[in-house]
């Protein structure tokens, strides 16, 4: 008698874990089409009531990808990406830091690199079709197992997965961040030319051996206590550029979706300790807390009260030998 009932779990089992599937192959083609699609358009990046302006060229496969994005408003710059080497130039100083900082955001890759952990932290939602830059494209949301991390809702064009439109979310559901193409060519500019920066200050923001995933050697016993989600990507010992100080530990930590840098070193005296949380760019907010002995202050695209939280509740373990 309980046979048909038991088959039918099975089957609804079934089903799921297929749908869950699709949901991860899906996510890997709008990674893929993100990071690789050739094209040649214009896109607007509104954050923090700002309205900033850029030129997107791109073309190649995997290793070889050229890319060359350029400020059409504020302060000249431009980031250009050969294979994995990600380079920023400008005219002057001031221009070259305006470019580190809108480089943290480089739409339409905002997914990760491996979106195959994205489903323990966020659940994909098909919410509707939409039209973008003249062309149809389909909203997928990840929406946040965690009510209060950001969700992200991206408008992808159905023949090449490519992201159209991409929007952060707030836990109010406000809209803390958008990207958009106002025009778009699904085909990469040719000429070598087009990939040259023209502008002469430059700074290298990622080489081409640099890290992009989990590093299998890491301990997840070195910090505990992380909200749900999170895990330990990488540890490491660093310079801080500019400071010429003593190496801090730097912690790289992900819930599938987010990147967050912790930064752990000494703290200030007792009489110049303060926590506090701000706005970096966009997205990007910046926490300081304490713990003992110990200053920790992470970096991320994260709501600043949930990464504040993190850093109250992590704890540091002593790092294995």
């Amino acid at each position: 008698m309980r046979v048909v009932p038991l088959i039918g779990v099975l089957m609804f089992g079934a089903a799921c874990a297929a749908h869950a599937e699709d949901d991860m192959q899906l996510l890997r083609k709008v990674g893929n089409a993100s990071r690789q699609q050739a094209l040649d358009g214009t896109y607007l990046h509104q954050m923090n009531g700002m309205l900033e302006t850029f030129r997107l060229v791109r073309q190649g496969q995997g290793d070889n990808v050229r890319e060359k994005r350029t400020s059409l408003d504020g302060p000249p710059r431009e980031v250009v990406r050969n294979g994995g080497e990600l380079t920023c130039y400008a005219q002057d100083k001031r221009a070259l830091m305006a470019c580190k900082i809108s480089a943290m955001r480089l739409f339409p890759a905002l997914l990760p690199d491996d979106v195959d952990d994205i489903a323990r932290s966020y659940v994909l939602k098909r919410t509707g079709t939409d039209r973008v830059a003249q062309r149809d494209c389909q909203w997928l949301d990840l929406q946040p197992r965690d009510p209060q991390r950001y969700t992200m809702r991206m408008c992808v064009e159905p023949t090449t997965y490519l992201p159209l439109k991409m929007i952060t979310l707030s836990p109010r559901g406000d809209s803390v961040e958008q990207f958009t193409f106002t025009e778009i060519e699904l085909a990469g500019v040719k000429d070598k030319r087009a990939y040259r920066a023209k502008l002469p200050q430059k700074f290298l923001l990622r080489s081409a051996k640099a890290p992009t995933g989990a590093d299998p050697s890491i301990s997840q016993n070195e910090i505990t206590g992380l909200p749900q989600g999170f895990r330990l990507l990488r540890s490491a010992e660093r310079v801080l550029p500019g400071t010429g100080a003593k190496p801090v530990r730097h912690l790289v930590l992900s819930d599938g979706l987010v990147m967050l840098s912790v930064f752990v070193e000494p703290p200030p005296p007792e009489n110049a300790r303060m926590e506090r949380v701000g706005n970096l760019h966009g997205a990007i907010n910046m926490a300081t807390s304490y713990q003992g002995d110990m200053q920790l202050t992470a970096v991320g695209d994260m709501p600043q009260t949930a990464m504040m939280a993190l850093l109250k509740g992590m704890h540091l373990n002593a790092k294995s030998e």
